[in-house]
C-alpha cells in the first residue's frame, strides 16, 4: 500500500487528518496533501493552515511533508480532484492514498481515479474510521441523510462523464 502521497479531502471531518497522519507515521507515504479550508472551531472561524501554524492541528506534521491546496480552497470534490491532480503531477507523484469518510469514499474515489489517471497517477481509497453505522444506514437519520446525499451526488456527476 506504499504511495507517494496521502490526500486528505476537505470537509470539517475530525477523523480524516489523524488517519492520514497515522498512515504517514506507519510509512505508507511521506507527503500529505491537505485542503486549506475554513474551519469553525472553538467559536473561531479560521483556516486549517492557521491552526497548524499555531500547533493546534497536526503539530507533528512537518512543513516539508505538507502540500496545501488553497487560493481558493476547493469548491467541490470534483474541483479538489482536478486541482490535487495538478499539484501531485507537478511533484512527480505516481500513486496516492485517498482519505475521506467511508460514506463518501466511493464517489470520491471515482472522481479522483478519473482526474489522477489522466496524469498517470493511481489512487487507492483508505477511508478514515468513523462512527456511522453504514450497515444499517436507513435506521439512523444522520447516517441516512449522508448516504442519500452521496447517492444524489453520485447520480448528479454521472451524465457529466467525469468518472471516466
Amino acid at each position: 500500500m506504499q504511495a507517494d502521497a496521502v490526500v486528505v479531502l476537505a470537509g470539517n471531518a475530525p477523523n480524516r487528518l489523524p488517519w492520514a497522519e497515522s498512515l504517514r507515521a506507519a510509512g505508507y507515504a511521506d507527503l500529505v496533501v491537505v485542503s486549506n479550508e475554513e474551519v469553525h472551531t472553538h467559536n473561531l472561524q479560521t483556516t486549517w493552515r492557521a491552526l497548524h501554524d499555531a500547533g493546534v492541528s497536526a503539530p507533528e506534521l512537518p512543513d516539508s511533508a505538507l502540500l496545501l491546496l488553497d487560493d481558493p480552497p476547493p469548491e467541490s470534490t470534483l474541483d479538489e480532484a482536478r486541482r490535487d491532480a495538478e499539484l501531485l503531477a507537478a511533484r512527480g507523484a505516481r500513486s496516492v492514498l485517498l482519505v475521506t469518510d467511508a460514506f463518501h469514499s466511493r464517489r470520491a474515489w471515482l472522481l479522483f481515479r478519473a482526474a489522477l489517471a489522466r496524469r498517470g497517477i493511481s489512487v487507492r481509497s483508505v477511508p478514515a474510521p468513523d462512527t456511522y453505522d453504514l450497515a444499517h444506514w436507513w435506521a439512523h437519520p444522520v447516517t441516512a441523510r449522508r448516504v442519500i446525499e452521496e447517492y444524489a451526488k453520485l447520480l448528479y456527476y454521472l451524465p457529466q462523464g467525469v468518472y471516466w
